[in-house]
């Protein structure tokens, strides 16, 4: 580490200081906020980075099917009348089956070709899936009920909605699963030396295509229950797979591309930074008297700056270089 960027973090991390010190409840309700965000972030990440990291398609369609998990939560919850605990499982499992036969009758076309192929067949597919989300619901925003999960949660200086703190445990909860899926057990191992040497793997008796397809269901199945999270607390709208699959692609950059644990890091990191940005920006604004620092509209180009200092230090991201899905 250069004596550089050994000044930056000092300044940076006295720049937290002050905001702590100058609003330290504002601070933990971003911080929080940060966070959960960052959670929706790491578990969209998650299963788009098993699809890339270990398959190698460049899935533009995983954004549509975490919009996808949210509107189908809003007709089981707002239009069929069940309890969002029947979204949380049905909802997902409905995202992974579209995975399913988008990687049986589709994608498994294109293994081999160029990854310009994956990448304009999923796009295809995710303008395909927004304009039908439009013809059947509409373009306004709507919004759901998640019962009990609305009720506040006290945490030391402040309160956070309870889907928050849920929101948080599943995602936890979605991290350690995947990891022991891939890590610890033999259908984790099959897939990676799969990935090595598919020739020799096939020849000891694994059946590879069925295990990548049931990982596509994995991948699908988790952005549809970031989907059903993300809609219960903060509403649905046709554009939130856009929006968030750019988000996670920037997250994954950040991480480190293929890198398990970069998806992790960088998706708590972004969310983080986009909440704690303009707070600390309106704390210098106010305790140097300097209002044009209290810049509007910063949290929209906060993920891009991080994307861009992070691979100023990292060309191959935070983990790039160890991540063990590569």
């Amino acid at each position: 580490m250069t004596t550089t960027w050994r000044v930056i973090y000092a300044l940076l991390g006295l720049w937290v200081l002050l905001t702590i010190a100058v609003k330290p409840g504002l601070f933990a309700t971003q911080l929080i906020s940060g966070l959960v965000y960052g959670m929706i972030l790491v578990m969209i990440a998650l299963g788009l980075t098993l699809i890339l990291g270990l398959m190698g398609v460049i899935n533009f369609a995983h954004g549509a099917f975490f919009m996808l998990g949210a509107y189908l939560a809003y007709a089981i919850v707002a239009q069929f009348g069940f309890s969002i605990w029947i979204a949380l499982i049905a909802a997902p499992i409905g995202v992974g089956v579209l995975g399913v036969l988008v990687e049986r009758f589709l994608l498994r076309r294109l293994y081999g070709t160029e990854p310009i192929n994956g990448l304009l067949l999923t796009f295809g597919l995710a303008l395909m899936i927004e304009e039908s989300i439009r013809f059947i619901w509409g373009s306004s925003p709507m919004s759901y009920s998640a019962d009990i999960l609305t009720e506040p949660v006290p945490l030391l200086v402040t309160q956070v909605a309870g889907i928050r703190v849920f929101t948080t445990i599943v995602g936890i909860i979605s991290v350690i699963a995947i990891y022991l899926l891939i890590v610890r057990t033999d259908f984790g191992l099959s897939i990676r030396a799969g990935v090595q040497d598919p020739e020799m793997t096939e020849l000891v008796g694994e059946n590879l295509p069925i295990k990548f397809t049931f990982l596509f269901f994995i991948g699908s199945a988790l952005a549809g229950l970031a989907g059903v999270l993300r809609g219960a607390e903060t509403g649905i709208d046709p554009g939130m797979a856009s929006l968030f699959i750019i988000l996670v692609f920037v997250v994954i950059v950040v991480g480190g591309i293929g890198s398990f644990f970069g998806s992790v890091a960088g998706g708590l990191l972004i969310g983080t930074a986009m909440f704690l940005a303009p707070t600390m920006l309106n704390t210098l604004a106010t305790t140097t008297g300097i209002s044009w620092i209290n810049l509007q509209g910063v949290r929209r180009v906060v993920p891009f700056v991080v994307m861009i200092v992070v691979l100023l230090a990292r060309p191959r991201g935070l983990f790039g270089e160890e991540g063990f899905l590569e």
